[in-house]
């Protein structure tokens, strides 16, 4: 199975069209691979025809692609305005584009050991108005699957007295993720099972990895509020189908602070108040917006 937490070695190459400019970086490992199928600048990966589409939102769009017998999604953003602050790897420079912001978050979770699906290429094409197009590719993460999917059309699988140990192991693992991705510095703001990939399943020790990275937060100013904000996230998201016991949520807060089976101070009690309290609001939140689009 591939390493998802293996740090990404890049290949840059810069590109100039009539009415604008592009970089594109590559993942060393597929550089090859891209090429063969003739995938070397920017608009060889941006080409509408390239790929099947499967989610469209306003100006971002998702297509399933197969290149040389890979699979792969590229994420595509439309002409949006250049981001005012851009962000880089340690190694790279700044990049001002939606595609680009969701990689270098990718770039960095690697960097600090953290798995994620496999990032392949990136690049973005800036025009004189100041607008950028990009895209973000990505490698399918068979044999990953997500959480989401085990909960909604697997219940089988982890539900009921016989797979107890099993959803512990789970949670263990998804509690280990979350306080390493804290302490390196991020907080993933869709920390849900929609986001949680799982391998090793029925194993004692469930690989872990995320994926769709654009919404993380990297402001230590407001870091004590991060345990809150993803596990009431993943607490919301786990409710589905009643796989996942109240008690059972509330271990994944114990295995987060290292306290399995331990009693919590008044200070954890207090977090463990507040996470359950943002579920509450999460729920109520999707209730209202599901209740809208009822009536439109």
């Amino acid at each position: 199975m591939t390493d998802l937490a293996a740090p990404v070695d890049l290949v840059e190459s810069l590109g100039q069209d009539p009415n604008s400019s592009w970089r594109l970086v590559i993942n060393a490992v597929y550089q090859q691979q891209l090429q063969s199928a003739g995938l070397r600048g920017f608009q060889d990966f941006y080409d509408p025809r390239h790929g099947t589409l499967i989610k469209k939102i306003k100006e971002r769009s998702v297509c399933r692609c197969e290149i040389a017998g890979t699979v792969f999604f590229l994420k595509k953003h439309d002409r949006e305005k250049q981001q005012k602050k851009g962000l880089r790897p340690s190694s790279s420079p700044v990049w001002q584009s939606e595609g680009g912001k969701e990689f270098v978050y990718f770039y960095d979770f690697r960097r600090h050991n953290l798995a994620t699906a496999v990032p392949v290429a990136m690049g973005e094409r800036v025009y004189g108005d100041g607008t950028v197009d990009s895209f973000f590719l990505t490698e399918d993460f068979s044999p990953y699957v997500q959480l989401e999917e085990l909960i909604r059309n697997q219940p089988e699988r982890l539900a009921g007295r016989p797979h107890a140990l099993l959803r512990k192991n789970i949670l263990r693992a998804v509690a280990a993720y979350a306080g390493k991705m804290h302490a390196s510095g991020f907080n993933h703001l869709d920390f849900n099972a929609t986001h949680v990939l799982l391998a090793n399943v029925d194993s004692g020790a469930p690989a872990i990895a995320l994926f769709d990275l654009q919404r993380i937060d990297t402001n230590t100013l407001g870091r004590f509020r991060w345990p809150v904000k993803a596990l009431a996230e993943f607490n919301y998201s786990s409710r589905e189908n009643g796989v996942f016991s109240d008690s059972e949520r509330f271990f994944l807060f114990q295995a987060y602070l290292g306290k399995e089976g331990q009693s919590l101070n008044l200070f954890e009690r207090l977090i463990w108040g507040w996470i359950e309290a943002k579920t509450e609001r999460i729920a109520h939140h999707t209730d209202r917006r599901r209740a809208r689009k009822k009536v439109s």
